[in-house]
């Protein structure tokens, strides 16, 4: 109120107190009026309703450890088909994720939504590579914990939008489920037409990717468990064995170098904090004494117990090498809130990767920075007297005919 109202009022006192009275009453009941509306809208605004005046991204942001509330407004990005992809000719991407110097770290990327599932022309060979797990070993290499069904069909209907769209010349959407237009197989797994009998869900969604995958679900501590996945073709290491495991129990029974003092208290923080709508990748890679792609025969039987690095017979010649390459990609569903992981092995000869330029120094260089811890993780003692003159005589061999400097484009 400026000095002239207050002076008009004051007059208006004097003049005919009656009027003034009813005056100061109307202005305190429109006041009244105005900030109860006010308060209203304040309300409204620090309390909006679920999925409506405010993203469910933000209210699962501040949420109770355990308690996802179910993000319906979120949608994975259609892909566009894979351009003049062919089950025959499409070759698998060159992952050479080494560097001349080795980094313990998460090594994490933002992951396209387009490469979410790569699939080339070895898919028929890794699907009779898990037929055969699966017919061999049963339900030890595949399972899905009754916390995490849900989650694992939430995979599924994500897997029924992205599929057929990416690959629409292998599979092809239908109301129940998806139809492999290769193999035959009929996929059911919608909602509705679910029976009694039905596979597990695990093993459906195994049977359609070359991927092995894992499902992590947060408890009411923040921690995240493995309570589902399909481990097929993991080379050095057993789903039964890790199943219901917490995440850092999973590494560190695992004896992944540095976990404790560099990895552990970022990777939890990450899986707590991970949004819908930002996967990541990162690869990682391990050498193997043998060409088994499933399982790494030459560390001992899949049966066995006490098995690792330390039961292997040393590497006696290079043409035994091979290089295995992991593509794993980290990403939250919308609606369970559970983590999918997803592991993509690519598999090839040390005698073929190393006719590539460059290759032979990068990964001898990359290997000679590895620590003891690393060493012993990769198994570095059973094979180093022979990759490495193996490797390095592949090199010069390079650098004699001018392929000295590269231009690293990590991972390639």
């Amino acid at each position: 109120m400026n000095s002239t109202s207050a002076t008009s009022i004051v007059q208006l006192l004097k003049e005919n107190p009656q009027n003034a009275k009813l005056v100061l009453l109307g202005g305190i009941i429109i006041f009244v009026v105005v900030t109860f509306f006010q308060s209203i809208n304040k309300s409204r605004k620090v309390k909006p309703a679920i999925g409506i005046t405010e993203p469910t991204a933000k209210l699962n942001k501040n949420r109770k450890f355990g308690h996802w509330i179910p993000d319906y407004e979120f949608q994975t990005p259609i892909p566009p088909a894979f351009e003049n992809w062919s089950i025959k000719e499409t070759r698998p991407i060159p992952y050479r994720a080494f560097k001349h110097k080795y980094a313990i770290n998460m090594g994490i990327r933002n992951m396209e939504w387009d490469s979410w599932f790569e699939l080339d022309n070895e898919w028929e060979k890794f699907h009779i590579h898990k037929l055969e797990r699966v017919e061999e070993r049963g339900t030890e290499l595949y399972q899905t914990l009754p916390p995490a069904r849900d989650a694992v069909y939430e995979l599924l209907d994500e897997m029924w939008q992205y599929l057929p769209n990416r690959y629409p010349t292998l599979f092809k959407q239908k109301e129940y489920g998806l139809d492999n237009l290769v193999t035959g197989e009929v996929h059911v797994f919608k909602e509705g037409f679910r029976t009694e009998k039905q596979e597990d869900p695990a093993l459906t969604a195994a049977k359609m990717i070359q991927d092995d995958f894992a499902i992590m679900m947060e408890n009411e501590e923040g921690v995240y468990h493995l309570k589902a996945g399909a481990i097929l073709l993991a080379g050095f290491w057993r789903l039964k064995d890790k199943l219901n495991m917490p995440l850092s129990m999973i590494h560190t029974s695992g004896d992944v170098p540095k976990y404790n003092e560099k990895l552990k208290s970022g990777m939890e923080k990450f899986f707590i904090r991970q949004p819908c709508d930002k996967p990541v990748v990162r690869n990682n890679y391990f050498i193997q004494t043998d060409d088994h792609l499933p399982w790494s025969t030459s560390i001992g039987s899949e049966s066995e117990e006490g098995i690792g690095w330390y039961t292997a017979e040393p590497a006696t010649h290079a043409e035994q090498l091979y290089f295995r390459s992991e593509r794993q990609s980290l990403r939250r569903l919308p609606k369970s809130g559970a983590i999918v992981f997803t592991v993509r092995t690519y598999f090839l000869p040390i005698a073929e990767l190393a006719q590539e330029p460059y290759i032979p120094r990068r990964l001898l260089n990359g290997m000679s920075t590895w620590d003891t811890d690393v060493q012993e993780y990769k198994g570095w003692h059973k094979y180093k007297d022979v990759i490495v003159p193996y490797l390095e005589e592949k090199a010069r061999e390079q650098e004699a005919n001018g392929l000295v400097q590269e231009k690293e484009v990590y991972p390639f």
